[in-house]
Order: C-alpha cells, then sequence, then structure tokens
C-alpha cells in the first residue's frame, strides 16, 4: 500500500514540474539583448530560402519598431521547426541599418513578434561565443 502511494506521489510531482509555464516576452523585444548558443543541434537553426514567410517576418519585425520604416532587404533566413516555425530573418531598412528578427508563425498561420535586434549586436554576440570556445 506504502509502494502504491509513494509511486502516485513521485508522479504526481513530476507532472506538475512539467506544466510549469514560461515566462511572459517583455513588452519591447528590442531593448533586451539576446546572445544564443551557436551550437547546431537537431531541430535546431537550419539556413534556409528567402520565401514569401520570410519576408513576411521582416515585414513584421519593422512594423513593431519606433520609425517610420521600409523593408529595403532581407540578408538571409534561418528556420527552427517547432509547433509552427521560428524564422529568424538579418534584413537590412531604407536608412541601410541591419536588424536580425525572430518571428514565430502558428500552424495556423499566425505571426508573433519574439524579437528584433540590430545585427550588430547579434553579430557581437556570435564572435564573443566563438572565442570563449577556442579559450576552452
Amino acid at each position: 500500500m506504502y509502494k502504491k502511494l509513494l509511486a502516485v506521489s513521485a508522479a504526481a510531482i513530476v507532472l506538475s514540474a512539467c506544466s510549469s509555464s514560461e515566462p511572459e516576452q517583455e513588452a519591447n523585444p528590442e531593448l533586451k539583448v539576446q546572445c544564443e548558443t551557436a551550437q547546431r543541434l537537431v531541430g535546431g537553426w537550419q539556413k534556409a530560402e528567402i520565401t514569401p514567410e520570410a519576408k513576411q517576418s521582416a515585414l513584421l519585425a519593422i512594423a513593431s519598431m519606433d520609425g517610420n520604416h521600409t523593408l529595403k532587404e532581407v540578408i538571409s533566413v534561418e528556420q527552427q521547426v517547432v509547433a509552427g516555425m521560428n524564422y529568424k530573418v538579418a534584413f537590412t531598412v531604407d536608412d541601410g541599418t541591419a536588424y536580425v528578427a525572430k518571428v514565430f508563425r502558428s500552424l495556423k498561420g499566425e505571426y508573433k513578434m519574439v524579437s528584433v535586434q540590430p545585427k550588430q549586436l547579434v553579430d557581437g554576440c556570435i564572435a564573443q561565443q566563438a572565442q570563449n570556445a577556442q579559450e576552452k
């Protein structure tokens, strides 16, 4: 009897730990610099072609930015298959400034901004990670 009670209690603890939710994203994703690990993983970010969906992601990012900008060029695209698709789109705006945006596209085709950062900051993160990896 005690073994059954112990097994049920352990299962309840495991289930409650698995159901914890993620914290909400900040209201203005532009302000927070986010460095990611550069490891290639199965299901991780993969280079992709510049598709209409990727361009739509860049346009959504521009619409979320302060100021009145227009898309000049999409530089590169990476995508990640999740329950939908994550896009990491590098693009330039009319004044020549480059940005990197992360956008989630749901299975229903709805887009949601995750973050927009100046490309210079993202490149700085990548360079720092490469330097850290060489030092190890």
